[in-house]
């Protein structure tokens, strides 16, 4: 079984045929629509179960996250997915861990293009930084029209939600929410492997009330409503979701202790 990597979009040819057109929006946003539908195709990817009013409700999109794939497979959908209904260019704000940023996912030289995405870093080890993304988020929500999506993964690092437990998943979703006013959404993402279907199955989505103060009991919902639509999938599809295979680097769940 190949993973998706996807650092493979980026070979030596591909790579030159963006910085050729890296100063160019138009001319990169249009190469990025060309990848995002490859992406799609190449990967046979379909969803289930997205709600009715996903296109005109803002929502905080919560995954579970298998592989680097993750969000640009999601983002590859959510362009298909929006593109129709919207006049301007669909963006979904994307909460990225930082070391994405070191050049190893995605060359430096392509820093660009994340920030036309709106993939923005998330420095999980200090409060300050997490507060900063959040920050940053809530004004790109309050500037122009919505409705608005934003892409986080609520386990913080590749892991199999099976394994997980409620304590170890981040709150940055449900602080969002709880500010903004909006609903999470649960999702599970099969892990993506090349030459197979890859698919995407929407939970229930979750409410957090204005006066909330502990998010102890809303992480524990999400982890269950992920699970619950992972085997949701397999009784959709009659097909299982394929068991999760990590690299050692992600065999052992992950805290990150934050920092003022």
């Amino acid at each position: 079984m190949h993973l998706f990597n996807a650092s493979s979009l980026f070979n030596e040819d591909a790579k030159e045929e963006i910085l050729n057109i890296i100063d160019n929006p138009e001319k990169l946003r249009n190469r990025l629509i060309e990848v995002k539908k490859m992406i799609l195709k190449v990967y046979n990817f379909k969803a289930y179960n997205l709600p009715e009013d996903f296109a005109t409700t803002s929502y905080i999109l919560a995954t579970n996250h298998l592989t680097d794939s993750d969000a640009p497979i999601i983002m590859s959908y959510y362009y298909e997915l929006m593109h129709q209904s919207i006049n301007t260019y669909p963006e979904i704000f994307v909460f990225a861990k930082e070391n994405c940023f070191n050049g190893v996912s995605i060359p430096k030289e392509l820093m660009p293009i994340l920030e036309m995405e709106k993939v923005i870093p998330v420095d999980r080890k200090s409060l300050a930084g997490s507060m900063a993304a959040m920050k940053s988020a809530s004004k790109w929500f309050n500037e122009g029209e919505k409705p608005k999506h934003f892409l986080i993964f609520s386990q913080g690092t590749i892991y199999d939600i099976n394994k997980d437990r409620a304590e170890d998943i981040e709150s940055g979703a449900f602080w969002l929410a709880r500010l903004l006013g909006i609903p999470v959404l649960p999702a599970f993402i099969e892990q993506a492997v090349e030459q197979a279907e890859n698919r995407l199955m929407f939970g229930e989505p979750i409410f957090i009330p204005k006066n909330c103060r502990n998010f102890d009991d809303y992480k524990q919902l999400w982890l269950e409503r992920v699970i619950e639509a992972q085997n949701e999938l397999g009784e959709l599809t009659g097909i299982p979701a394929r068991e999760a295979m990590l690299d050692e680097e992600h065999q052992t769940r992950k805290r990150f202790k934050l920092t003022n």
